[in-house]
């Protein structure tokens, strides 16, 4: 029996192709608290048609200002944080459940695992392919964000983790190659913007050997490669990546 209630929280802004598949997976939560970018498509009618929604509007700085914004702003102590392009697991779900019976939870976060579904098929390795993160946390953790205009981080030092392997939250960034292009260069935009104003420069080093090492790194040691062309396809991706914020970065220091 539940004995601690719980908070989805879900940035969105015009993801009305995938908010349904995201919401539907979260049902079994007290509430969930969308924050909306003043999405200009059938985002917001969508999410009205499900239960327990409630439904603010701000708008976008980065995925971490739009938490530390409308965390607070939830209506239970638990929270679960997720993005419109993932889905919670039953497997996830009962775990969950597990932790919010109990009558004192002993810690303030837990990490979740995350794995990258691409083109139809869940890959299993590298942590591009499968990694941890900070989801499920006490509303108060929203103080303790690192923010960055890319991947901003959760420093929650009373934590635990959800050990389940099974129990995984699936990710699924890449839907179009038109719309994953313009997401790198958008993600690659932010970041070489971050780095520019902390006074950082270029060199032939940041060009040649980091987008490399990215790739060998992801590829072979943390095994990207067990998961195929799939597997090779998302490691030069990574790599891909961090060239383009250097790019980025070089023509902002030298127009």
């Amino acid at each position: 029996m539940r004995k601690n209630k719980i908070s989805a929280f879900i940035p969105v802004q015009d993801v009305e192709d995938i908010i349904e598949d995201c919401l539907k997976s979260i049902t079994w939560v007290d509430e969930i608290f969308i924050v909306d970018a003043f999405s200009k498509d059938r985002t917001v009618e969508i999410c009205r048609k499900f239960p327990n929604v409630k439904i603010v509007q701000h708008e976008y700085e980065n995925s971490g200002a739009q938490r530390t914004w409308g965390m607070p702003k939830v209506s239970n102590e638990w929270v679960l944080i997720i993005d419109s392009d993932e889905r919670c697991t039953p497997e996830l779900q009962t775990e969950i459940e597990k932790i919010l019976a109990m009558d004192k939870i002993p810690f303030d976060g837990y990490l979740v695992y995350l794995k990258t579904k691409f083109w139809g098929k869940i890959q299993n390795h590298d942590r591009h392919l499968g990694y941890q993160g900070m989801r499920l946390v006490k509303r108060e953790a929203y103080k303790e964000y690192n923010l960055r205009s890319v991947h901003s981080t959760l420093d929650i030092k009373n934590r635990s983790r959800i050990k389940n392997k099974d129990a995984y939250i699936i990710h699924i960034p890449i839907r179009d190659f038109k719309s994953h292009w313009n997401k790198m260069v958008r993600y690659a935009t932010w970041q070489a913007n971050d780095m520019f104003n902390k006074g950082k420069k270029t060199n032939l080093f940041h060009f040649i050997f980091r987008p490399s090492y990215k790739f060998i790194h992801h590829y072979f040691f943390r095994l990207g490669f067990l998961d195929g062309i799939r597997g090779l396809i998302l490691c030069w991706i990574a790599s891909i990546s961090v060239f383009m914020k250097y790019y980025k970065l070089f023509i902002m220091r030298n127009e």
